[in-house]
């Protein structure tokens, strides 16, 4: 069973996992992979970028659960997400049951964890050279705030974790599992956190950092990276240590660092976009819910082209990508995606999801008499049973669910509005691509899209009630729209 390894360092780690999962539950595939094991790090406990997407992880794995054995590939949730605990079958006995690495709640500031009041006088001296009063006053509740110097420190004591130590434990170079890190580089945690897990995973004899079991499948095993350069600003504040205005400067310094240190990746993914909302200077905590952005869903797209090269081709070289838009628009549309990879990846997989779940909200509801929904007994268990209320977290929820996400990439600058949301109207779905009719052929409505249900749902195989529900709903919907949407 293949394994990749998803380390997401800070809020911008989270934000990407949160579309890489949206992509996985609409049924893109990603390859030489049967489960992603997303490990979240992220110093701030509150930070609501993190922890609604932690929630919505929980809730695709409520969800997975449901359906083994599992559903097609191309089927809705075709793709496993399990926490470390859950696929570790050694050394796993301190490792909590959760996606997101526990720092212990930091209560403290930089100075208090240093210790510095108890070093010797040399020693001070030499971290006052290090670091400025602000970054030892800084506390370390809500994370670096933006200082990598800072956070280099403080996740350098990863390494010993039982987590880490987990990972390395359970991480097997000959089933085909792989590492990949999704960061930024003008924070803190992001620009900090991502080198120094590479270097302490691939070369810990040289890092001087805690030795791992199975290093030599670490040293071997092909690992990718995502560095997400600037893409936002947040509006200026007298009384945040966040100021967007030193973004680029903090970029520059990263990337001469990455320049020369930065080695053992065998394919790195940059990311930025010079149009740059700014958003509300939060420092972190509950209130930083940056809304969806389309880079963070590019970002999930660079997970897929990485898992997408065999292992060969990414042995003995570091490949270098970045992405480009087909149309320069504004909003992004699916024709403004390059149509040999990004369309295909995302147009039909997206469509028929939407369409799915369009139909949940104004169709099944009327339909609940038909012969599919009887054969599912979706009148008995749609409103109770734990499966359907996982599906309805995760396509409704308005913190983390499929259809607030979509509203939020819709609404951000750079905004991607491929949908026309809201609308019941199934032949208006995508935007400029129209559903042709005419005097015969409704096109797609709730009558066509019910005898479709009918007709296929004594032949679904699945052996439980749930994938036999997504077996059929995927079946229905990628013919629908196959058959009736153009432009793909």
């Amino acid at each position: 069973m293949a394994k990749l390894f998803l380390f997401g360092i800070g809020g911008t780690g989270s934000r990407v996992i949160r579309s890489l999962t949206m992509l996985l539950a609409a049924g893109v595939e990603i390859k030489n992979c049967d489960t992603v094991v997303p490990i979240i790090i992220d110093p701030d406990a509150r930070n609501g970028d993190m922890n609604r997407t932690v929630e919505l992880l929980k809730t695709y794995a409520r969800l997975r659960k449901a359906l083994e054995p599992a559903p097609a590939a191309g089927d809705f949730f075709h793709t496993d997400i399990k926490t470390l605990s859950a696929i570790a079958q050694t050394g796993s006995g301190d490792v909590k049951d959760a996606f997101v690495y526990d720092f212990g709640n930091i209560n403290e500031s930089f100075r208090d964890y240093l210790h510095y009041d108890r070093m010797p006088v040399e020693s001070r001296h030499l971290v006052d050279l290090l670091f400025t009063p602000e970054n030892l006053a800084s506390p370390l509740t809500v994370g670096f705030k933006g200082s990598p110097n800072v956070g280099s420190v403080v996740l350098n004591g990863l390494m010993g974790s039982a987590e880490i130590q987990a990972f390395a434990n359970n991480f097997n170079e000959q089933d085909g599992d792989r590492v990949f890190f999704i960061s930024s580089i003008f924070g803190g945690t992001g620009a900090a956190g991502f080198p120094l897990l590479l270097k302490n995973l691939r070369y810990p004899d040289l890092s001087g950092g805690q030795r791992l079991p199975n290093e030599k499948a670490l040293r071997e095993a092909p690992m990718g990276g995502l560095s997400v350069l600037p893409y936002f600003k947040v509006n200026p504040s007298a009384e945040s240590a966040i100021d967007s205005r030193f973004f680029i400067t903090k970029t520059k310094a990263a990337l001469s660092y990455y320049e020369t240190n930065l080695r053992g990746l065998n394919s790195l993914y940059y990311l930025a976009d010079p149009v740059t909302k700014s958003y509300d200077n939060q420092e972190g905590g509950a209130d930083q819910t940056n809304g969806a952005h389309f880079i963070e869903l590019v970002g999930a797209l660079a997970v897929f082209d990485f898992m997408a090269h065999s292992k060969s081709e990414l042995q003995g070289q570091e490949l270098f990508f970045e992405y480009g838009l087909e149309k320069d628009d504004r909003p992004v549309r699916f024709g403004s995606l390059d149509a040999d990879k990004s369309m295909q990846l995302l147009g039909r997989a997206l469509t028929r999801f939407q369409l799915f779940a369009t139909f949940l909200t104004h169709g099944l509801p009327g339909t609940m008499d038909a012969v599919f929904a009887k054969t599912l007994q979706l009148p008995a268990d749609w409103k109770h049973d734990d499966f359907y209320r996982a599906l309805r977290e995760l396509l409704d929820n308005p913190a983390y669910g499929f259809t607030p996400w979509l509203k939020e990439l819709a609404a951000n600058d750079r905004a991607f509005a491929p949908f026309q949301l809201g609308s019941a109207d199934y032949n208006d779905l995508v935007h400029g691509q129209r559903v042709e009719t005419g005097f015969f052929d409704k096109g797609i409505v709730t009558n066509s899209l019910r005898k479709s249900l009918d007709d296929s749902a004594t032949k679904v195989t699945h052996t439980t009630r749930p994938g036999q529900f997504v077996e059929l709903f995927s079946k229905v919907m990628r013919e629908m729209v196959d058959s009736k949407i153009k432009g793909f």
